[in-house]
């Protein structure tokens, strides 16, 4: 089904066809040694049924397909005629036609859907900035979510599957990082417990202060005579 996406006078018709830098506001190869643009294979019968006078945009601009446009108008003797070219992309989107191919809506999904998923883990009970912000990311993908299936670009199948794989990705990433982080915690307490003196040094420790204080002299001077020995 085709789109009409601008008007196109008699003469604006017949430039394009004698000038072909022209051709740039509509078509993607206009000066290539091998236009690419070329007249339409549209039969009478099917000519006559397009209203004249329009540019009309004949494939989707959504999914792999490249965006073809096709030129209609009515010659001097009223005859109509056609032209049809792979479109320029700032041609569509200064007709708000916003070319987005297959893959790069795939890319979308899976970015909305994991920001999704993200909010939703942090997502706070009580706390209204967090139920927000999963709230939002949640209708962000839900909209790309129903756009997708209104243009046909993806089944509900193939979404579902989609999300069960994220979901398990995200799941098992989450696994990973709460025992790298539960691992690191107990290497720092060990280490902490191996830097603290045992009990039994303890004990020494003490037993000795408490002896040499009977004795009156100070564990300062104790260890200043065995510095003295030593050396």
């Amino acid at each position: 089904m085709m789109k009409k996406v601008t008007s196109l006078s008699n003469d604006q018709f017949n430039t394009l066809i004698a000038d072909k830098r022209e051709l740039k506001k509509f078509m993607k190869y206009p000066q290539n040694e091998k236009i690419e643009a070329g007249w339409a294979k549209v039969s009478g019968e099917q000519l006559q049924d397009i209203p004249s006078g329009a540019v009309y945009l004949t494939q989707s601009a959504l999914g792999e397909e490249k965006p073809q446009v096709l030129l209609v108008s009515t010659d001097e003797k009223g005859q109509k005629q056609a032209y049809k070219s792979e479109a320029t992309l700032d041609f569509l989107r200064s007709h708000d036609v916003n070319p987005v191919l297959e893959k790069d809506r795939e890319t979308q999904l899976k970015t909305s859907y994991i920001t999704f998923l993200q909010a939703h883990d942090k997502e706070k009970p009580q706390d209204i900035d967090s139920m927000l912000t999963r709230v939002n990311a949640e209708n962000d993908y839900v909209m790309l979510k129903s756009s997708a299936l209104k243009e046909k670009q993806f089944t509900s199948d193939q979404l579902k599957g989609m999300e069960n794989e994220l979901s398990h990705q995200f799941q098992a990433r989450k696994q990973t990082q709460e025992k790298d982080r539960y691992q690191e915690d107990y290497k720092q307490e060990v280490l902490e417990v191996m830097q603290q003196p045992s009990e039994e040094t303890q004990y020494k420790q003490l037993f000795k202060q408490s002896l040499l204080a009977q004795l009156g002299i100070s564990d300062e001077k104790d260890s200043s005579k065995e510095e003295k020995k030593a050396a």
